[in-house]
């Protein structure tokens, strides 16, 4: 690896197109930086490395204090300036700031073909926590307009502090506290058999992508997980959305009309 020293800083006006000139192809489908940019350079929680008067590499940060997390995205590097160790610079970076502020947590998505990036994250101490699989969906009038959920209040959820739910790409513990806020917002979907909990679902309109509804799957049976996606779809076209993505553990949600499946690892680090 070459030895320098790396400065990691806030962005610039001038930084943008730099940057979003490497980031195109970074998928099979191409990239979401150009669609969050400017949200994230509003937010504070992106930063830039500068090498030869050039923006090289960025990455996103989101702290989660009531939920004990700092969440790491969006690490994206020059094509020739990788191997330089700019991507652990910036994990490094966001573990300091996690530090700083007493959060013990750190989370983070990679592509379950990114070996390089996986590997990358062992190194540095992340694990593997679950495999999730994100599916879309066009937004559409669908037939089933009469579902109903039921009810629901989180001590009746086991294990509560293991589930969590998507919010702009982001896989958030779920607390007493969100869970209130969610409730309240009618984003529960409940389905229950002789009282007990069978199926479970939460909707999230997205801060950072525009004109998207997300619908997490969290357990359930396929009859109320097609029950969630048909009534997360008419609600869609109700909210003016176009775009509904899916993001489950389930590897088939033996439904038509869904999109192709796109799997990703979630992976963490205590401090």
């Amino acid at each position: 690896m070459k030895e320098f020293m790396t400065i990691i800083r806030n962005p610039i006006s001038s930084d943008k197109n730099q940057i979003l000139s490497f980031c195109k192809k970074t998928f099979s489908w191409g990239d979401y930086i150009p669609e969050v940019w400017d949200s994230w350079q509003k937010d504070n929680g992106l930063v830039i490395i500068e090498k030869d008067n050039t923006a090289v590499a960025m990455c996103h940060g989101v702290k989660f204090q009531n939920e004990n997390m700092l969440w790491i995205e969006g690490i994206r590097v020059k094509e020739n300036y990788r191997k330089n160790g700019f991507a652990t610079s910036l994990i490094k970076y966001f573990e300091k700031i996690a530090n700083d502020f007493g959060i013990k947590h750190l989370n983070m998505l990679v592509e379950t073909e990114n070996t390089q990036s996986l590997n990358l994250v062992k190194k540095l101490g992340y694990q593997i926590i679950s495999k999730w699989n994100y599916f879309s969906l066009q937004s559409k009038k669908n037939s089933h307009t009469r579902i109903k959920f039921e009810s629901i209040d989180i001590n009746e959820l086991k294990n509560f502090k293991n589930i969590r739910f998507v919010e702009s790409w982001r896989w958030i513990p779920l607390t007493k506290d969100n869970f209130e806020n969610l409730n309240f917002h009618d984003n529960i979907l409940c389905q229950k058999n002789d009282g007990e909990v069978q199926s479970l679902g939460i909707i999230s309109e997205s801060n950072s992508f525009e004109d998207t509804i997300i619908l997490t799957i969290v357990f359930g049976r396929y009859a109320d997980i097609h029950k969630m996606i048909w009534y997360t779809q008419n609600l869609s076209v109700k909210k003016g959305y176009s775009k509904i993505r899916i993001l489950t553990e389930n590897d088939d949600l033996k439904m038509n009309n869904v999109g192709n499946k796109f799997p990703f690892y979630l992976v963490g680090k205590t401090l």
